[in-house]
């Protein structure tokens, strides 16, 4: 008998492990916390991949507080719940549309915050409950919030604020409203608008929403600018420079504690867009079935990479994998003017954050996405001229860097996910960009372009002459790329000698700390500055983007062979890098921040450049250090903004132990932090990476084996991946000399 329950148990855990492998074990792992505060940034609130709609909670946030893009941070009150929002992000807030309260308090439009007392978050659901007394959740379709509220003590009434001005206004651009609308066509339909300018790319965008509650209000009544007036059904704005705030109030008897269920409905395009999303995806479909189909839908990606690891680094693998695939937004369908076939995504919040780690770590599980990314910003370039390098609320800007999106392409170009997508015009678009000069050079295209293609290099007059310098340097490797790869062996040559132009800035003679050699300003005449500190840090109006010389000195990841040539030889290029991380991760050194930065994006290559010196070792001594000290899980688990998934992508990549070059077809390994892992490839092949004694002193691959096969090399092509087969890592607690030999790719090589 006892046998025989033995077997019985056997046989009941195998059948609940099959339903919890169905049902998705990956999304257990996945905090959507983690990082939504130390200005990481990150939206907690209810998601789906690329979803349109993201309905979360925003909190008043203190005046201190200059910018928080998701509307949300931990202990602050909560003002109430809006339907779009992004995550991650730095500078000006946008968004924030449509915020809906419930209370069973007076309604104040002045302040009718509360505090929460409970709180639950898992992909695709969020819920609170506050001291007001409602528990408020939230899910949501592609286009369509869900919202249900529950009245948790003994209030005799609910009462709904919807507020059609609402906007995240924080930060030095604040978004400011133009014009708004809201009114209640039905007893149980609400329609309304919104157009406002500003937030982070400054530019104006239109929203809509169609409403529709689950019963009857017994009271209602509107805002305008504070002003109540029960029994109105609508405001609206008198002209185009009517600012005024208006919202709606509805007030629901509570009746047998009832929930109150909403769908909000949203469109770009009008009102009628918008009802007409609601009965494509929301009118026959519950709460609960949106929460359940939302989870299948989380599962279904995350499920395309399985990690055997400690739990604290299956937080931090799955919760950035969850992040990478927030943004940006699909809203195919959602332009005006355009075809409505047209695939279109919106929210590339920027491409210069996003395609060093985000967009190639979606490549590995989701490259169909990226094609479809890519397909977009081709179709935004055919309409508007110039394709963009950042782009929110339907306009493009702002350009931080160079036109990354060449980059992005080559990326998906080189790695043979690019089919049916139009690379010719693509190269069109991109050749159109390296060539002609930006009337708003913020806004797209490559500022200083005349003077890069006239002189070889970009003067100091003008802003960010120095990181537009080596970032055009590598744009134009990526065109190069592109050419290449559709047979244009003309342009190719011509894009790969530009490509060694970041040399141009390249002062020999200048030195700091002992060590010589920087990219550095120079004047129309070609006169090197005099006096100029390689720290100095700047944003828009110096010479590098959000960094300094020594950043953006080691950025030539085209060829990182002739970086080191130009640094003195590997050995002296080794004590470069030694002196770079050493100062840049000790908060104690006095101007430690020109040095690293773990949480920018222009270093985050740079701890992988030792293996191009033959110290692969060294590589991995030093990603691990910078996992250890600034990556965690829990709401602070990030150093500084997770800026569209690029900085949890960096984490999750080296927790993987393949860090992407991107714009070029091979990853760096590095040092993994997990057991095993299988990559459920979209060709329908498994590439499975298996790390033999893993722990956290054996932070060294002493050997290892390709299909079983010796393998000697630091680094492996995505063919190798995509192949299919088995990589084993041999670790250790000490170096050998396993990837001393054969270097990574250098464009130096080709010659």
């Amino acid at each position: 008998m006892t046998r025989k329950i033995a077997l019985l148990l056997i046989l009941l855990s195998a059948i609940l492990c099959l339903h919890c492998k169905a049902e998705g074990q990956n999304i257990q792992y996945v905090d959507t916390f983690l990082g939504v505060d130390n200005t990481g940034n990150t939206f907690p609130g209810a998601s789906l991949p690329f979803s349109m709609v993201k309905p979360g909670a925003d909190v008043l946030m203190p005046a201190r507080w200059t910018n928080n893009n998701s509307g949300y941070a931990t202990g602050r009150p909560v003002c109430g719940y809006s339907i779009n929002h992004v995550s991650g992000t730095g500078g000006a807030a946008k968004y924030g549309n449509f915020r809906v309260m419930p209370t069973t308090g007076s309604v104040n439009l002045r302040d009718i915050s509360a505090n929460i007392i409970e709180e639950y978050s898992h992909p695709g659901f969020y819920s609170t409950t506050l001291d007001n007394g409602v528990r408020t959740e939230l899910t949501l379709t592609h286009s369509v919030g869900f919202y249900r509220f529950n009245v948790v003590n003994d209030a005799d009434s609910l009462r709904l604020l919807i507020d059609a001005s609402s906007l995240l206004d924080k930060g030095s651009t604040p978004q400011h409203l133009l014009t708004s609308g809201i009114e209640m066509i039905s007893d149980t339909e609400i329609v309304g608008y919104c157009k406002s300018e500003g937030g982070w790319n400054t530019g104006e965008y239109e929203v809509y929403f169609y409403a529709t509650i689950s019963r009857e209000p017994a009271a209602w009544g509107t805002f305008r600018q504070g002003r109540m007036s029960p029994g109105s059904r609508s405001e609206k704005s008198i002209n185009k420079n009517d600012h005024t705030e208006k919202a709606l109030y509805l007030s629901f008897p509570n009746e047998n504690a009832t929930p109150l269920e909403m769908h909000m409905a949203l469109s770009y395009v009008s009102i009628d867009k918008a009802k007409e999303n609601y009965f494509a995806e929301a009118h026959s479909l519950s709460f609960d079935e949106a929460v359940q189909n939302a989870k299948e839908q989380w599962a279904g990606y995350l499920e395309r990479i399985d990690i055997e690891a400690p739990s604290e680094v299956k937080t931090m693998f799955y919760s950035a994998l969850y992040r990478a695939l927030l943004m940006p937004s699909c809203r195919t369908g959602e332009m005006k003017g355009w075809n409505p076939k047209e695939v279109y995504y919106d929210d590339y919040y920027a491409i210069w954050d996003t395609f060093r780690t985000t967009s190639p770590l979606i490549t590995l599980i989701a490259p169909e996405k990226v094609s479809e990314q890519i397909e977009s910003l081709i179709n935004i370039g055919t309409h508007e001229g110039w394709m963009p390098d950042a782009r929110s609320g339907n306009r493009s800007g702002l350009v931080q860097g160079g036109t990354n999106y060449d980059v992005m392409i080559a990326d998906a170009c080189v790695k043979g996910i690019l089919d049916g997508v139009d690379l010719e015009k693509a190269l069109s678009l991109m050749l159109h960009s390296a060539n002609t000069e930006p009337e708003y050079p913020r806004l797209y295209g490559r500022g200083g372009i005349s003077q890069y293609n006239s002189n070889g290099y970009i003067p100091h007059s003008i802003e960010r002459s120095g990181s537009r310098q080596v970032e055009y340097a590598y744009c134009d490797f990526a065109i190069a790329t592109v050419a290449e790869y559709l047979g244009h062996h003309d342009i190719a040559c011509d894009y790969y000698k530009r490509s060694q132009r970041w040399m141009n800035l390249w002062n020999k003679d200048a030195s700091h700390d002992g060590f010589c050699g920087f990219i550095w300003p120079k004047s129309e005449n070609g006169e090197w500055k005099e006096g100029y500190n390689p720290l100095t840090l700047s944003i828009w109006n110096g010479v590098f983007y959000e960094g300094s010389s020594w950043q953006y000195s080691l950025y030539a990841p085209h060829d990182i062979a002739k970086l080191i040539e130009l640094c003195g030889g590997k050995e002296r290029f080794v004590e470069r890098l030694n002196h770079f991380f050493e100062h840049g991760m000790n908060d104690e050194l006095p101007g430690h921040k020109g040095f690293y930065n773990v949480g920018n994006e222009p270093s985050f290559l740079t701890p992988t450049l030792y293996t191009w010196a033959g110290r692969y070792d060294l590589t991995a001594k030093c990603v691990r250090n910078i996992l250890d000290r600034y990556f965690s899980t829990g709401r602070s688990g990030l150093p500084g903004n997770d800026d569209s998934a690029s900085t949890g992508s960096w984490c999750a990549l080296h927790l993987l132990g393949l860090y992407p070059n991107a714009g070029q077809n091979y990853y760096l390994l590095t040092s993994p932090q997990i057991n095993e892992a299988t990559l459920h490839l979209a060709n329908g092949k498994d590439f499975k990476i298996v790390v033999r004694n893993a722990s956290k002193e054996n932070i060294y691959i002493r050997s290892a084996r390709l299909n079983g096969k010796p393998y000697n090399k630091a680094w492996i092509t995505h063919l190798d991946i995509v192949a299919g087969g088995k990589l084993e890592l041999i670790m250790g607690a000490t170096p050998s000399n396993w990837g001393r030999k054969e270097l990574p790719p250098s464009l130096s090589d080709k010659k």
